[in-house]
C-alpha cells in the first residue's frame, strides 16, 4: 500500500507536469485566444479566495488592492498566469509575512503586481525567471515545490495578449508584475 502511494502520488506529478508543458506549447504556438470582456480584479479575488487556508498555515497577511479593471482576454488564460504569480508567492512568503496584490492602470498598460515578504533573488536569476524550467533557488528540490514552468506559462499568457512579465526586487521582497495593453 504503501509504494502504491507513491507511484499515485509521482503519477499525479507527472500528469500535473505534462499539463503544464501542453499549456505552455499551446500559448508559444499562439493558438487563438477566447475573448471576453471581464472585471480583471474579480478574477484575482477568485484567484486568492480559496488559498485562505494556506495563508493561515504560513500566518500570511493578504492585502488586496484591486479597483474594477475591465479588460478584454482571455479569462482562463489569464486565470493562469495569476494562479501562477499566487502560488510563487505563497512558496517563498516568509512566514508571518505579507503579499500584497496591486492591480493599476498607468501610461496605457494595466498592472497586475504581487509582491511579497521574502528573500531577494539573485540578481544574475532575474533575467532568467520566466524561462521554461528555471529554478533560481537551486538548493531546492522538486518536493518543496514548483516544475519550473510556472513563471515561464505567466509569461507565454501574458504575451498571447500583447503584454509581458516582470520581476525586481524592492526593499521588504520580490514583485512579480503581469503587464497588459489597456485596450478592449
Amino acid at each position: 500500500a504503501q509504494y502504491l502511494d507513491i507511484v499515485l502520488e509521482e503519477s499525479d506529478r507527472m500528469a500535473a507536469l505534462v499539463g503544464q508543458l501542453l499549456e505552455l506549447s499551446r500559448l508559444d504556438r499562439g493558438d487563438p485566444l477566447r475573448r471576453e470582456t471581464f472585471d480583471l480584479g474579480d478574477l484575482v479575488r477568485a484567484v486568492w479566495s480559496p488559498l485562505s487556508l494556506q495563508l493561515a498555515r504560513k500566518n500570511l497577511t493578504l492585502e488586496l488592492d484591486l479597483p474594477l479593471c475591465t479588460i478584454g482576454g482571455d479569462r482562463d488564460k489569464l486565470r493562469e498566469a495569476v494562479e501562477n504569480l499566487a502560488s510563487n508567492a505563497l512558496r517563498h512568503c516568509t512566514p508571518g509575512g505579507q503579499i500584497q496584490v496591486r492591480l493599476t492602470r498607468e501610461n496605457g498598460e494595466i498592472r497586475l503586481s504581487v509582491r511579497n515578504d521574502g528573500p531577494a533573488i539573485a540578481p544574475e536569476d532575474l533575467a532568467h525567471l520566466f524561462e521554461p524550467f528555471y529554478r533560481g533557488d537551486r538548493s531546492r528540490s522538486r518536493d518543496q515545490g514548483g516544475s519550473g514552468l510556472g513563471l515561464a506559462i505567466a509569461q507565454a499568457a501574458a504575451q498571447a495578449h500583447g503584454g509581458r512579465c516582470t520581476a525586481e526586487n524592492l526593499p521588504n521582497g520580490p514583485s512579480f508584475t503581469i503587464l497588459l495593453p489597456d485596450r478592449p
